[in-house]
């Protein structure tokens, strides 16, 4: 026998002290009734009147004891898990400052990411990168985690300034591989600005490992300037830099790999493309249940309540 919520067990404790009361409060009835009532006058009292302090005694015993939830015995029921792993793949380069979108790219980025992670039914990682990547969360089933990194992300926090695509995907590559028997997919957000030479090489070895790369472009073709804390970012002959979207390199990336391409996803539905990565590899377990058995306690206390109200009869 064990029990669900072990602790109400302890107000056990207090059922001596709950006897006391009932037998003594019986006495104090019994000797009250005999100095006001002639004996004549209180007519046949029950021969079971005695028990009735015992008997509620033990209703309430039963009812702590139903009341911590006993089990006995377990039932097997088998359970099928689909347990899916995404990597989403953030630009945190200074071109994600950019507000052309009546917001910086970065905040709306984040909040491209939230959804994703607040929809995902599986395991998730995120990657942020510039010039380099790094990685801010590994695999995990903790989404509120997750979305707590994600919160703090800022840009430009990598360090190395620039963006290269091919490093980063071949970081969320690796997460990927790192759990090989359940489908995986990448989720890049960016405003599509490349600057590495190792594109084609993470996009060639993505396809022979058969993980699928969605893009999602954050930004307008329009451009804008790149607000920096000390006025707008310029390049090194003192020209204020202009940053445009480049929806054909992330188009390239996600038709490459099979994946999905996604631009400015802010309407309701845009992103129920992804959100339906479903799948994922079956996976069969049995869970013991345990059988609960408060039933039988709770019944007895019954039982013993209504031994008390028959008792309870004939009384002065």
């Amino acid at each position: 026998m064990t029990f669900r919520y072990a602790p109400w067990l302890w107000l056990l404790a207090a059922v001596p002290f709950a006897a006391l009361f009932l037998a003594s409060r019986e006495r104090v009835r019994e000797r009250i009734a005999r100095r006001f009532v002639s004996e004549r006058l209180r007519g046949g009292a029950s021969a079971l009147r005695m028990l009735r302090p015992w008997a509620l005694t033990l209703a309430l015993a039963l009812a702590v004891v139903a009341l911590a939830g006993p089990s006995r015995g377990f039932i097997t029921v088998p359970v099928t898990d689909r347990e899916t792993n995404r990597v989403i793949v953030l630009d945190v380069s200074n071109s994600m400052r950019a507000q052309d979108i009546g917001t910086s790219r970065l905040t709306a980025a984040k909040a491209v990411a939230r959804r994703l992670i607040e929809a995902s039914n599986g395991r998730l990682a995120l990657v942020e990168f510039e010039a380099v990547p790094e990685m801010v969360a590994p695999l995990t089933n903790d989404g509120d985690a997750v979305v707590a990194m994600l919160d703090s992300i800022q840009a430009g926090e990598v360090g190395q300034p620039g963006s290269d695509f091919g490093a980063a995907l071949a970081a969320a590559q690796k997460v990927v591989e790192s759990d090989p028997s359940t489908r995986a997919d990448i989720v890049l957000i960016s405003d599509g600005e490349d600057q590495g030479a190792n594109l084609r090489d993470a996009l060639r070895h993505a396809r022979e490992r058969g993980t699928p790369i969605s893009t999602i472009l954050v930004g307008t073709e329009q451009g804008s300037t790149i607000p920096m804390p000390d006025g707008p970012l310029r390049d090194d002959s003192g020209r204020v830099v202009t940053t445009y979207a480049h929806p054909e390199v992330l188009q390239q990336i996600a038709g490459a790999t099979g994946g999905t391409f996604i631009a400015n996803p802010f309407p309701a539905h845009a992103l129920d493309p992804l959100l339906a990565f479903r799948g994922g590899t079956a996976r069969q377990r049995s869970v013991r249940i345990p059988i609960d058995r408060y039933q039988w306690p709770l019944g007895l206390a019954f039982a013993f309540l209504l031994i008390g109200s028959i008792a309870n009869r004939g009384a002065e």
